[in-house]
């Protein structure tokens, strides 16, 4: 899916006039699709098949802007396959505009706005610790591999464990193959060990720290068997049910346009500190 967003492309100026004073929600919402389907740009290998405004919020930001959240659909011509991606635009109802750049520091504003948690994703198979009715719910993405994770994660599962009726803590697998060899390879074994019954793989995993920078799947589940106490073979991580899941969390991940890890969740709004968990439990 990330790699995806690199063969496609959408072209739009700093700021595009709508040709029109104003336009009230549901017109632009028409407007912005209209004109970003005729300004993309897609590889050859892929054929545009729909473009849809899922969402929008105010930007605080910039008064009278709102960012457009947009699912963009693509069919996969060599591999007769579907895929979606997913982008971001601003627009006032009469320009829309790429990105807002700060020139104090020349931040990015879109890398500072996330789209809110869809509620599908309070997902009783992906509830780790604590209890559904929690008062605070958290959504975790993160890649057992990234060494930020494996220290943060650790603090977070314990905080949820510790504190089941304040926090339900939601976990999705969301590995990042090209920096970290051998994540796909170990959120295929947590998912293959849980389907066995295998209790905490989860908290196990990021205790036992894997970093064996390759991709060998022998070699990697070798020493998944070892640390975890587990018998995993390539038939049991290979498995069609294990790779649906392995797929989902991908999906769910790039939904919520997730771009890096550990990306945190706090009651259905993205946590850029990743510490309001420490809030909760005071």
């Amino acid at each position: 899916m990330r790699l995806m967003l690199k063969l496609l492309t959408i072209i739009v100026l700093s700021s595009v006039l709508l040709n029109a004073k104003s336009y009230d929600e549901q017109t632009t919402r028409k407007k912005i699709v209209e004109y970003v389907k005729g300004a993309i740009s897609v590889n050859p290998n892929f054929k545009l098949k729909d473009i849809r405004v899922r969402d929008s919020k105010p930007v605080p930001q910039i008064p009278g802007w709102k960012v457009y959240f947009l699912d963009i659909d693509l069919e996969l011509l060599k591999k007769k396959d579907k895929t979606t991606v997913h982008d971001k635009i601003f627009s006032n109802g009469e320009y829309l505009a790429r990105d807002f750049i700060a020139l104090v520091n020349k931040s990015s504003l879109k890398d500072k706005i996330a789209p809110d948690i869809d509620p599908s994703l309070y997902r009783d198979d992906h509830l780790l610790y604590g209890h559904k009715n929690a008062k605070h719910k958290i959504v975790a993405f993160s890649d057992p591999i990234c060494p930020f994770c494996q220290g943060y994660m650790p603090k977070l599962i314990k905080a949820a464990k510790e504190h089941p009726d304040k926090i339900a803590l939601y976990y999705y697998h969301f590995p990042l193959p090209m920096i970290h060899k051998e994540a796909p390879t170990v959120v295929k074994a947590i998912l293959a060990a849980q389907k066995k019954g295998v209790k905490d793989v989860v908290e196990k995993v990021y205790a036992a720290k894997f970093n064996l920078n390759t991709s060998d799947e022998k070699k990697i589940l070798d020493a998944f068997n070892k640390k975890i106490g587990t018998n995993l073979t390539p038939k049991d991580i290979n498995d069609e049910k294990i790779l649906i899941e392995y797929s989902d969390d991908l999906e769910a991940g790039g939904k919520m346009m997730v771009n890096g890890t550990p990306t945190i969740y706090v009651d259905g709004k993205k946590d850029f500190s990743r510490n309001k968990y420490k809030e909760l439990i005071k």
